[in-house]
């Protein structure tokens, strides 16, 4: 076999393991709740990561100490969640080790922290990316300079055969991986975006897409934030500075305790058999196909996202007419639209066989959300 046919065979052998991996039914949550997450301090060991042009602060450094900051914080807060770290010392791990790490614990998020580099000094502030393809050539380099940590690793030619970084092909395959877990990462990474410039004084760079290869092998939703510019003189001095380190991890954790209050309160609900009691808020219909909504419907909660989906069943594990309105900021994806709360029961059941591991029952009446044991008393 040529080194070319190899090739073929290499990237033909990655797509088909990305349409089985997404073929089979990944479970983002264990339980009911968050219970464990991971915290994954970036490079380590041999691999410095950036650079700091003035003060030659390192990146690993930096990450290393947030980590550990964020991680007690949640431990004090949080004794109920188990806090994991891919490292906890200045050590190298491979970037598929770490999601092995996640994967292992059953975790139900997985955090990477990252601090940013370029090559002159006037790029400032905080980002965040979720797995997908990249849609801006920035957004590639930045990639691959991650993904470039593969090449220090002494078995990379075994361990990522299938996968080379500096071929722009590859980060193709690598948005297939996306929809699974896209709508909770990007919850998260919006909640991180929020008050970003508020809290920590620095420019608001958005959230992102890429194909980065420690996010890639994560089956649970999964955040890679780089918390500033080490080649930015202002910001590498914050992050080379304790006081500074302290407010980056503050600013993680406050983003953390939200996403988990989002989370267990619709855990909440699917334990107590119905919907929160505010829901007086504005509910705006985006799509409701052909189906009369008028009158009482039950149906199933599946997702939530801060950006639109296409609710094409490519995005929803096959799912056919998957339904979405906007609640706040927040698009919510239903399925199902039933008459009575028995019928919506069994789609609940249905829906979390096929992974739907929060999925919930919520109500509507004519076009708008009700609460859902006013509607059942309704319809009894």
């Amino acid at each position: 076999m040529t080194k070319k046919t190899k090739i073929r065979a290499n990237k033909r052998n990655f797509f088909f393991f990305l349409v089985f991996m997404l073929s089979f039914q990944l479970q983002a949550q264990t339980g009911l709740g968050l219970k464990t997450i991971v915290i994954d301090p970036g490079h380590g060991g041999k691999d410095p990561g950036a650079i700091g042009k003035k003060l030659k602060t390192m990146e690993k450094t930096v990450v290393l100490n947030v980590s550990l900051l964020l991680g007690d914080m949640i431990k004090k807060n949080f004794p109920e969640i188990e806090v994991i770290y891919t490292r906890d010392n200045d050590e190298f791990i491979g970037l598929a080790s770490r999601a092995k790490i996640a994967n292992k614990a059953g975790a139900d998020f997985f955090l990477s922290i990252h601090a940013n580099a370029v090559d002159g000094p006037s790029a400032s502030g905080f980002e965040s990316w979720v797995l997908g393809l990249h849609r801006t050539k920035a957004a590639l380099e930045v990639a691959k300079k991650e993904n470039s940590a593969i090449l220090m690793e002494d078995d990379h030619d075994q361990t990522y055969q299938e996968f080379n970084p500096e071929d722009p092909d590859a980060y193709i395959a690598l948005s297939m991986r996306q929809n699974a877990f896209l709508d909770q990462s990007l919850v998260f990474a919006d909640l991180l975006q929020k008050e970003c410039t508020k809290k920590l004084g620095i420019k608001n760079r958005g959230v992102k897409q890429a194909g980065f290869m420690v996010l890639y092998r994560a089956t649970m939703p999964a955040v890679l934030v780089e918390l500033g510019f080490l080649s930015h003189p202002t910001e590498e001095k914050m992050l080379a500075s304790k006081e500074g380190q302290l407010k980056l991890a503050k600013h993680l954790f406050d983003s953390f305790k939200d996403y988990k209050l989002h989370y267990d309160a619709v855990d909440e609900s699917i334990t107590k058999g119905v919907s929160e009691n505010n829901v007086k808020q504005e509910n705006e219909l985006i799509k409701t196909e052909e189906i009369d909504q008028s009158g009482i419907l039950f149906k199933v909660q599946i997702s939530t996202s801060s950006s639109k989906i296409e609710t094409t069943p490519s995005n929803f594990k096959g799912l056919n007419g998957v339904d979405v309105y906007l609640s706040g900021k927040f698009y919510k994806y239903t399925y199902g639209n039933c008459k009575n709360f028995k019928d919506a029961k069994g789609i609940l059941n249905e829906l979390k066989e096929l992974g739907y591991s929060t999925a919930f029952i919520t109500a509507f009446e004519n076009g708008e959300r009700i609460n859902l044991q006013e509607a059942i008393n309704k319809t009894d």
